[in-house]
């Protein structure tokens, strides 16, 4: 097991990672008050809830349990919250627990900020992008009809547990998807990792525990210090959006149906790199080492063509980096070197729109 200490705001927040973390590092130790409640969903419940809810018996343990799924993050679901809390007269000695994936920790994490103005939070991530990006850095929200987290704040949890053992339950689809996350720390900060990802992607496709924990740590360690240089997304936390303007619109478009948040960033990086090759000076073997290292782990960087371009291009201006109504793009100077370009015209984006579209 692997400690990572994330300061911030004089805080310090333990970082847990490795197999059968939760009893290794025990979460009581983490938990201030008697009431607990556990937000999941139905299939995390039916794999993982028992044993959790086993070692917390001598708590007050209540759940909550939602369908799974991204159209589920919504203002409806964080009344049911809110509706629950409320109706079960918990007070601000409570504890959430969000055992899910990044719905469910996003969801989770602004329930708990909102209900009575905060209580306490604690992260158990079970998929993969989940616990290299969703749960770390404090970012709560839910989806609006016009765009996706637009409606949320920042909430960092007392501890966040990441146990490569969910993993092993991961559907084949939803694990390629986290990695999409993965790739990106690489693409905007490291070319080493970028490219030990690109050698290792059959052992990390065959979910290897060593090679787990090593992208695990290394993403980790890529996000807390990001966010510990800038919290609140002022200038260099934007850098983490790369690939996600696109990728978002895509989502928002297809109503959150037929494609997962992973697969439309991996499109979106692979679109935004091909702007920083014309417009950013990024060089084309840079721009192929990105593509084959996505392409080896199977994911998608083609846009599905049944969306209108006229529909995506909608969608990206109400992306949360705009400024000034201009949609403004990360970009990379080369790989591990990023910047914001919001001077790209509509019809160029159009244009490789549809070069982009499968």
């Amino acid at each position: 097991m692997k400690k990572i200490l994330f300061k911030i705001d004089g805080r310090k927040i333990p970082i847990f990672v490795g197999h059968n973390v939760c009893g290794k590092a025990s979460i009581s130790k983490y938990i201030d008050y008697k009431d607990i409640v556990i937000i999941t969903n139905t299939k995390i419940a039916k794999l993982h809830l028992k044993k959790l809810e086993k070692s917390l018996k001598s708590f007050n343990v209540k759940t909550l349990i939602f369908p799974d799924g991204e159209k589920y993050k919504n203002i409806s679901s964080l009344n049911k919250v809110h509706d629950f809390l409320i109706k079960s007269k918990f007070n601000r000695n409570l504890t959430v627990i969000a055992l899910g994936g990044g719905v469910i920790g996003d969801l989770a994490g602004f329930a708990s900020d909102t209900f009575l103005r905060g209580v306490n939070l604690i992260h158990i991530p079970t998929t993969l992008l989940a616990q290299v990006d969703s749960s770390i850095g404090g970012k709560t929200g839910v989806n609006h009809k016009y765009g996706k987290n637009l409606i949320g704040s920042f909430k960092h949890p007392v501890a966040i547990f990441i146990d490569i053992r969910y993993l092993k339950t991961l559907p084949q689809k939803e694990y390629i998807s986290g990695l999409s996350e993965v790739v990106k720390y690489g693409a905007i900060g490291d070319r080493a990792f970028l490219r030990w990802l690109n050698t290792n992607s059959k052992l990390i496709l065959e979910r290897d525990p060593d090679s787990l924990v090593k992208l695990i740590l290394m993403s980790v360690k890529a996000k807390v210090s990001v966010v510990q240089k800038d919290e609140k997304e002022s200038n260099i936390r934007a850098h983490l959006n790369f690939g996600h303007t696109l990728g978002h619109a895509i989502e928002s478009s297809l109503n959150y149906k037929g494609i997962s948040h992973g697969e439309a960033v991996s499109i979106g990086m692979l679109f935004a790199s091909a702007i920083s090759v014309e417009k950013s000076d990024l060089k084309i073997d840079e721009f192929n080492l990105i593509e084959n290292t996505l392409a080896n782990f199977s994911l998608p960087v083609r846009i599905p063509s049944s969306i209108p371009g006229a529909k995506i291009l909608q969608n990206m201006t109400y992306d949360k980096k705009n400024k000034k109504g201009k949609i403004n793009f990360v970009l990379l100077t080369s790989i591990g070197s990023c910047c914001l370009n919001d001077h790209i015209d509509d019809r160029y984006i159009l244009g490789l729109l549809k070069t982009f579209q499968s």
